[in-house]
């Protein structure tokens, strides 16, 4: 792997299992990594968990202001600045695209047969302002169910073809193993990847992403188009090994 300046990381199926906490030592290796480069988490999650999860340990380090937080599918960015937490830009949905969507949401779920098909667990609408999600199997389902739901994508990319039927207006894409998430069109994560590229004044080609999600029509493909490096990986572990080949290669600070 060459060296890269900056390492951008996915969380759900990346960082962490789908909807639940980073472990441990996944938290104190990103720690060790912001010692030598700037790290960003760019996730369709929303602020508060990611502060709950890894802010809260991470932020007394004296990297912390090499930390940059991109939640709901980059419609926000968060920096530390001034001994605090600062939205560094929000690209917030109005209340009638919230609830264009909403109900372009609940009618897929039921024109689509999706769910009549392969009923599980109920499907969950995830409403964070900036973003709106379809938690497909909803918030409870376990790591197996989730991996063995929709392994293809098929499931989703019918839900995904009549959502952009309903809604073209806004960009949809399918996150993790279950999700789908709804923002402004255009702000996705290649967005994130620009604006971060042209904050830090650092070329995407010198920038590394990490994420399980840059299959075709996955909401981490976006980022290629940027010229960014990326990395696909199948889950925490393989991005733990990822980390650990990165604190062996760059051994100097950038």
């Amino acid at each position: 792997m060459r060296c890269p300046r900056v390492a951008i990381f996915d969380l759900d199926d990346t960082l962490a299992e789908s909807f639940q906490p980073p472990a441990p030592e996944m938290v104190e290796r990103l720690g060790k990594l912001l010692e030598i480069m700037p790290v960003a988490i760019m996730t369709a999650a929303g602020f508060p968990r990611i502060k709950d999860q890894f802010i809260s340990h991470l932020e007394h380090s004296p990297h912390i202001s090499q930390f940059y937080i991109f939640p709901n599918s980059t419609t926000e960015c968060y920096m530390w600045e001034n001994s605090t937490w600062n939205v560094a830009y929000s690209l917030g949905l109005s209340e009638s695209d919230r609830e264009t969507i909403r109900k372009a949401i609940r009618e897929t779920i039921a024109e689509s047969g999706v769910f009549e098909e392969h009923p599980i667990h109920a499907p969950e609408i995830i409403d964070r302002d900036a973003q709106i999600a379809l938690a497909t199997l909803g918030l409870e389902a376990s790591y197996e169910e989730k991996r063995a739901w929709d392994p293809d994508q098929a499931k989703r990319k019918k839900l995904k073809a009549v959502l952009e039927k309903k809604i073209p207006q806004f960009e949809i894409l399918m996150g993790g193993m279950t999700t789908i998430d709804i923002t402004h069109k255009g702000i996705n994560k290649a967005y994130g990847v620009n604006w971060f590229s042209t904050k830090l004044g650092i070329p995407t080609g010198e920038m590394l992403y990490v994420g399980d999600a840059l299959y075709p029509g996955g909401n981490d493909e976006v980022v290629i188009s940027t010229g960014i490096q990326t990395h696909e990986v199948s889950g925490p572990p393989e991005t733990l090994t990822v980390i650990e080949e990165l604190l062996r290669t760059c051994t100097t600070r950038h």
